[in-house]
């Protein structure tokens, strides 16, 4: 999708505001989830979703390569999610004493046990395991798009999607085991 994003850039910035709405459309359920796995907790996630889409938009002006705007949101996404975790950080180290917080999904069906048990052990992956998953298969972004996002060669992605596959399968066998 780079050629749309390029198109959706250019337009937003000659003034079609209705073009940043189809980027963020495209991009929307990427960025939360980025955002879901560094806090566990949807509503949170959609916050911080939301002000990865302001930032974006406000510094639109200095992305360079329209064609890479994928990949320049995915990285304003990872970066939010780090303010994120300094600050809540620093927030645990102020209020010593009080219980912490436990990062869980708010919705209580989500609670299912096997895809409780894949959301987790998507979580445990490496970051560019996560994304890479997250893009192709949870985004149903094609291999040319997913790896022109996270930018990667073809090779490149094919690893990194083999590499988490194996990793999941792992993951969720010995969680299997775990429960016999």
């Amino acid at each position: 999708m780079p050629g749309k994003d390029t198109e959706g850039v250019r337009a937003v910035l000659a003034g079609d505001i209705s073009s940043f709405g189809e980027l963020y459309d495209r991009y929307a359920r990427l960025v939360r989830a980025i955002c879901y796995d560094a806090t566990g907790d949807l509503a949170q996630a959609q916050d911080l979703s939301q002000e990865v889409f302001m930032r974006a938009h406000r510094k639109l002006a200095e992305l360079r390569r329209p064609e890479r705007f994928g990949a320049w949101l995915v990285s304003i996404a990872r970066h939010v999610c780090r303010e994120w975790r300094r600050k809540r950080l620093r927030d645990r180290h102020r209020y010593v004493g009080q219980s912490p917080t436990v990062l869980a999904p708010t919705d209580p069906a989500s609670n299912d046990g096997a895809i409780e048990q894949l959301r987790k052990a998507i979580m445990l992956l490496p970051e560019k395991e996560r994304l890479a998953l997250h893009a192709f298969y949870l985004q149903s972004q094609s291999v040319d798009q997913a790896r022109a996002i996270l930018g990667l060669s073809r090779s490149g992605m094919y690893q990194i999607l083999s590499r988490a596959r194996k990793r999941l399968e792992r993951l969720m066998r010995d969680y299997g085991e775990g429960l016999r």
